[in-house]
């Protein structure tokens, strides 16, 4: 009789091939453009919850009505804070070490203020807070397709077999890679060398991993897995970066491929880790986050 182990790994494999045969097409098409293709980067974004869907119809087995709802809105918000908490240290000590300059000239010239009526430039809170507000909302549109991949499907069906550290690494490591064609490609990423950036692209979105791991450990929602993610884009990847001024090494330190962001995030995921283990957080049986 074939485990329940073997099974989980055969839905883990579909998965993949199915993710990676979709991934290669659709970088063909958005390859095959001299200019960037926004539809193709739209449909990209949406691979890792298709490929999720397929495999679930193809096992019969499903997302259930539970991952779907908010679940508990204390892990909600704490979601959305911990990028937050991330960019502010990553950023800030930054700014304090002269590594990068804070700066507002470009945030108070914002677009996101401008589609709201203002005139340009803005008071600095106000271009802030409309910034969050409408890439928030925006950001969702295009982070819950990859969510209902990564946060409905990849990250609960390794943990039922994995510790929460190798699910991570694993989760991690495969997030981080499937962007590699685009960074080498000059879609993502511009301004450092490769040999810098996939590096600093894999640590950064490591510790995004640990963290939604561990938030997935405390509520199997898929709502904070999307709203994790959406954090990081809004805080780490934009309202921060414009906050500073560029020099020619901000990208070695700052946003998704810098090592500085990379560490604060690993650093952050192990406290939030030995936390939880402490109070015992962490679900002794990874059964728990299984899908039925």
């Amino acid at each position: 009789m074939k485990t329940k182990k073997y099974q989980i790994h055969k839905q883990i494999i579909t998965f993949l091939v199915i993710f990676i045969t979709l991934s290669s097409t659709v970088y063909l098409w958005m390859f095959s453009s001299s200019e960037k293709n926004q539809l193709a980067i739209f449909v990209m974004m949406y691979i890792p919850g298709l490929s999720a869907i397929l495999t679930t119809l193809y096992y019969r087995v499903g997302i259930t009505k539970k991952q779907l709802r908010f679940g508990k809105w204390k892990i909600i918000f704490i979601s959305y804070l911990l990028p937050l908490l991330v960019a502010f240290v990553a950023y800030g000590s930054s700014w304090l070490l002269n590594f990068t300059n804070f700066s507002t000239e470009q945030i108070v010239y914002n677009q996101w203020v401008d589609m709201l009526g203002f005139t340009l430039p803005a008071p600095l809170i106000i271009s802030i807070l409309s910034k969050i507000f409408l890439l928030s909302l925006l950001a969702v549109i295009f982070v819950f397709g990859e969510e209902l991949g990564w946060s409905g499907f990849l990250t609960p069906k390794l943990r039922e077999i994995c510790s929460i550290k190798t699910t991570s690494i694993v989760v991690g490591i495969i997030w981080a890679t499937w962007h590699f064609p685009a960074i080498i490609g000059g879609f993502y990423a511009e301004g450092i060398p490769l040999k810098f950036s996939l590096p600093g692209f894999i640590v950064v979105l490591t510790g995004v991993s640990f963290i939604r791991t561990l938030l997935l450990e405390k509520s199997n929602s898929i709502w904070v897995g999307v709203i994790l993610h959406i954090s990081h884009n809004v805080f780490v990847m934009e309202l921060f970066l414009e906050l500073t001024a560029y020099k020619g090494n901000t990208y070695y330190f700052l946003s998704e491929t810098g090592m500085v962001v990379g560490f604060v995030y690993i650093i952050t995921a192990f406290v939030c880790y030995y936390i939880l283990k402490k109070s015992k957080g962490i679900a002794t049986n990874p059964n728990s986050l299984t899908l039925k």
